[in-house]
């Protein structure tokens, strides 16, 4: 994104000023011995952290931070045979504690994602999946690049990561075709139906009259956007685009943009791959990092907690590969300041989560850990 001379300066000075802040940083581990954990969340009103595993099960953690009894069991319905494959999302509708929906993302049998809202009682022990709903459905061509995120934004519409449908390169051009759902974030209402739909068209959504284009899609040109989030401070949306072989990158769409363009497969990050003048929705990350310091980005929060105030109004991420992690200032994002722990690096980082009371957790495949001072 441009910025202009003075404001590039802000925000490397800020960057500098918190050099050293963010290092030595603790983790607490809150829970182990889950099985292919890439989430963890925690319900409107609950207290109770749920961790959710690939394999199609929803667990609690216990008090013993040990793995609790399934709060929610859809193995049978899930295949996970891909390492980018099987229950992916899960996220709360905002009135949960009055209406019960929630909705996960998944890879069904067949490897095509699903997204299907479930009803549950607050605090109960187990869901009943009678109550699923199909909402929405999209083919996958191939077994990688499914995105799977869910977050609910502050306008109360469910918003979707998709990738492009896998393969290498995006052979059919599915994250820049606006008659595809793939290689974009949707942004949907599941609330209403609406078309034939399990979901509605929420007004504003920036190609709802353009012809051919889905009227679903909120913005495009992403490869595998794996985790969004959205600022609880603005609203804005942040997303780790996992790249190809030269770039991982972070992008951010500000309060109220859409329609943005983070070009993918035209470009990898900044790097120029095919060619052609740019677009004018065209958008540059606001931080990548290449294949020399890792090889797949997990996104992560703005951080708005207190417990640990040197990572206030900044944006954590980290790479699945190096266990390295890095901080960017949310609001003059400059150059990323890489975080170190006490314990050092965090190999196999699968996910991030918040709490209600804005703690940060970060996810591996067996444990979950609250970040501390």
């Amino acid at each position: 994104m441009s910025r202009t001379a003075g404001v590039m300066i802000i925000a490397a000075t800020a960057v500098l000023a918190a050099a050293g802040a963010a290092s030595g940083l603790g983790l607490k581990t809150v829970g182990s011995g889950f099985d292919s954990a890439l989430g963890v969340v925690q319900a409107p009103g609950e207290g109770r952290l749920l961790v959710v595993e690939r394999t199609g099960v929803v667990r609690p953690i216990t008090r013993a931070g040990k793995p609790g009894a399934p709060w929610l069991d859809i193995r049978s319905r899930v295949t996970s045979e891909g390492l980018e494959q099987g229950l992916l999302g899960l996220a709360f509708a905002p009135d949960y504690a009055r209406s019960g929906r929630f909705y996960v993302n998944y890879t069904d049998r067949r490897g095509d994602t699903r997204v299907v809202e479930f009803r549950a009682r607050a605090g109960s022990r187990a869901v009943n999946t009678r109550t699923a709903r199909l909402v929405l459905r999209q083919a996958q061509p191939f077994a990688n690049h499914n995105g799977g995120a869910l977050a609910f934004g502050p306008d109360r519409m469910l918003y979707v990561s998709l990738g492009d449908g896998g393969s290498a390169n995006d052979p059919q051009d599915r994250a820049q075709d606006l008659g595809s759902l793939l290689g974009k974030v949707l942004r949907i209402d599941p609330s209403r139906r609406q078309g034939g739909r399990g979901y509605a068209i929420p007004p504003g959504n920036p190609f709802a009259s353009t012809p051919g284009a889905r009227p679903e899609i909120w913005l495009l040109g992403l490869r595998n956007p794996w985790r969004i989030s959205f600022d609880r401070a603005t609203g804005d949306l942040w997303m780790g685009d996992v790249g190809q072989n030269e770039r991982e990158e972070i992008d951010v769409a500000r309060a109220g943009q859409s329609g943005l363009d983070y070009g993918w497969a035209r470009r990898e990050g900044t790097v120029d791959k095919k060619g052609g003048p740019r677009s004018g929705r065209e958008t540059d990350p606001v931080a990548e990092y290449g294949h020399n310091a890792g090889c797949s980005v997990t996104g992560g929060y703005v951080y708005r907690g207190r417990a640990v105030p040197s990572l206030r109004g900044r944006y954590i991420y980290a790479d699945w590969c190096s266990g390295r992690s890095w901080v960017i200032d949310a609001k003059f994002p400059g150059r990323p300041q890489e975080v170190t722990f006490a314990r050092g690096g965090i190999p196999g980082v699968t996910s991030f989560g918040e709490d209600r009371a804005r703690n940060l957790y970060v996810v591996t495949n067996a444990q979950v850990r609250r970040i501390t001072r």
